[in-house]
């Protein structure tokens, strides 16, 4: 389904965008002291619906209608010539596209449907307080209505270029923290979401949340549990020969190998440590024949030289991967750590060696 990638693009923004809020309108703040006073007072909505435009630039505009309740929610999206529809009812994902005739279901044990749509906007806000202090300079630029609503309107600029998230704007309901309006620029890219009709606290029907998916359709029912494993070095030189390794020195060690469990190929992820603190993990595996070189094509990627090779260096704000394809393998070094830098870890990358 080829939506699916606007939609986790606008999982990010709305994650993002909570986390810039404001709520006492009697006192002048500085955006931090707002947020701050925010994770203190706010109480989560307890339902609402909303209708709001989505316009994703080249790729397309969308109308959206929107029911939440008690956590669950509905969301109904016209895009594309398609009709969309995706319900979480507190046990699993539903999702079904009318022009494909084709749906998903996303069971959850006990508890993982919570962690995986987040707990509460608060404890969101706060995971992505930190993801965004470093990279982006915040400010209130006034006060505005939407849909009808008093809102402040704040802007999050990036420090630097390339990072996965550019410039943002957002306009927060002061009452519910509702992000009522963004505008996102990346890239050479605008994004902008605006609630057209909201109605706060709004009765709505449990039915609503009871979705099947047609039948004759083409149903996927995904499996949400990590299938990740440890392994051991031995059995990952069976698996791919010779390959690249980090060593473990002064102070780096190797914590875990892990097997991605990847259908495809055999891919594995070494995780390391320096000083007990978790430093940075690197992904390898065999190349596929069909295996496109690195073109910089992607949003955000920036060219780089590593080991000599063409690679590509991706800024996810307190996090960064990189990239690159060296005799028929791939390999990425993703930090797990803010204080490393971007040298630094090509010096790591300069010291590996093949496993013997």
């Amino acid at each position: 389904m080829n939506w699916q990638p606007s939609v986790r693009l606008g999982g990010i923004i709305a994650l993002l965008t909570i986390s810039l809020v404001g709520c006492n309108p009697e006192a002048s703040y500085s955006p931090q002291e707002i947020i701050d006073q925010a994770l203190q007072e706010t109480k989560e909505l307890e339902s609402y619906y909303g209708e709001y435009k989505w316009d994703m630039g080249k790729t397309g505009i969308a109308t959206v209608k929107e029911w939440m309740k008690d956590g669950k929610r509905r969301i109904e999206m016209s895009f594309n010539d398609d009709d969309i529809i995706a319900v979480n009812d507190g046990k699993q994902i539903t999702t079904y596209s009318k022009k494909e005739n084709t749906g998903s279901i996303m069971a959850f044990e006990n508890g993982e449907l919570e962690e995986f749509m987040g707990a509460s906007a608060k404890d969101s806000a706060q995971v992505l307080l930190n993801f965004v202090k470093d990279s982006h300079d915040i400010a209130i630029a006034g006060e505005e209505k939407i849909a009808g609503r008093d809102a402040y309107h704040i802007t999050a600029k990036a420090q630097k270029k390339n990072t996965l998230l550019g410039d943002i704007e957002v306009w927060i309901d002061k009452k519910t923290w509702l992000t009522l309006k963004t505008i996102t620029t990346n890239g050479g890219n605008v994004a902008q979401q605006e609630y057209t009709k909201l109605e706060i606290n709004k009765k709505i029907d449990d039915a609503l949340f009871a979705y099947d998916i047609p039948k004759g359709a083409t149903i996927e029912e995904m499996d949400t549990v990590d299938q990740t494993e440890p392994t051991t070095i031995d059995e990952v030189k069976k698996q791919l020969g010779d390959f690249l390794m980090v060593p473990e020195d002064n102070g780096l060690t190797l914590s875990t190998i892990l097997d991605m469990k990847v259908e495809e190929r055999p891919e594995f992820s070494f995780e390391y440590e320096k000083v007990e603190q978790p430093a940075f993990s690197v992904s390898v595996y065999k190349v596929v024949s069909n295996f496109t070189t690195f073109g910089g094509d992607l949003v955000n990627e920036e060219g780089i030289d590593v080991r000599g090779k063409k690679g590509t260096f991706m800024d996810f704000g307190d996090r960064f991967v990189i990239s690159w394809y060296e005799n028929g393998y791939q390999y990425s070094i993703l930090t797990e750590n803010p204080e490393f830098t971007k040298e630094e870890i090509l010096a790591y990358a300069e010291e590996m060696t093949i496993v013997q």
